[in-house]
């Protein structure tokens, strides 16, 4: 099937109306920065996880996590004990994985065991940051398509109500390997390749956030 002329438009609307916080910390000056667009909140991550400096890469991930958790009151807590708790050896490893933004592999930055990251949800932040052209959040939130029945890339992702967080496996990178690929095919077949991957999934996140989760479902299914 494809996408209805309404579906391409609803979707694009979606985009057009995502307004997750544009933030980031500064470290050095000790204070948060608001900015009018997620460009250069996107530019400032990025340029501190491919610095190749562990400082810097530091202070990348840590706003990885500031960002992520911009709406939850626990997540100076998280920022915090990751600062406290993150290796040298830690940082170096991930300095040197970061510098291949194209092919980035999953299970390699899991692999470092840096805390704060051991789930999908912000290990694919960080590949987001790193190429938004190519990669896409993976979280919760997005796995609500699954509530609805209907044929997706996703429902092949390996989760149960059990568990507190999607595992980085096999079977869940493929998985998000596939949706990647499909918000980018997304956007070249029905925008003209004018939106990067992570627009269409924040098309899809903002669908889900206001409760258009049989609309996103359906978009994605036909998509």
């Amino acid at each position: 099937m494809a996408l209805t002329e309404n579906q391409v438009e609803m979707l694009r609307n979606a985009i057009t109306a995502y307004n997750f916080p544009c933030i980031y910390y500064d470290f050095q000056n000790a204070c948060e920065v608001s900015c009018p667009t997620m460009s250069p909140v996107e530019q400032t991550i990025r340029n501190d996880l491919i610095s190749g400096n562990n400082d810097h890469v530091k202070n990348g991930l840590s706003n990885v996590l500031y960002w992520g958790y911009a709406r939850i009151g626990f997540r100076d807590i998280r920022v915090n004990k990751f600062r406290d708790e993150v290796r040298t050896g830690q940082l170096h490893d991930a300095a040197t994985i970061f510098q291949h933004q194209e092919n980035i592999n999953l299970m390699e930055i899991k692999n470092i065991k840096l805390p704060q990251f051991s789930g999908m949800s912000f290990i694919s932040k960080i590949a987001m940051f790193l190429n938004p052209d190519k990669y896409v959040i993976l979280d919760q939130q997005i796995l609500k398509m699954n509530q609805i029945i209907l044929p997706t890339i996703l429902k092949a992702i390996t989760f149960s109500q059990k568990d507190v967080q999607i595992r980085i496996s096999k079977n869940n990178v493929q998985v998000y390997s596939n949706w990647c690929q499909k918000c980018g095919e997304i956007s070249k077949f029905y925008y003209k390749g004018s939106y990067r991957a992570v627009d269409i999934e924040r098309g899809f996140f903002t669908l889900i956030k206001n409760k258009n989760v049989s609309q996103a479902t359906e978009i994605l299914a036909n998509a």
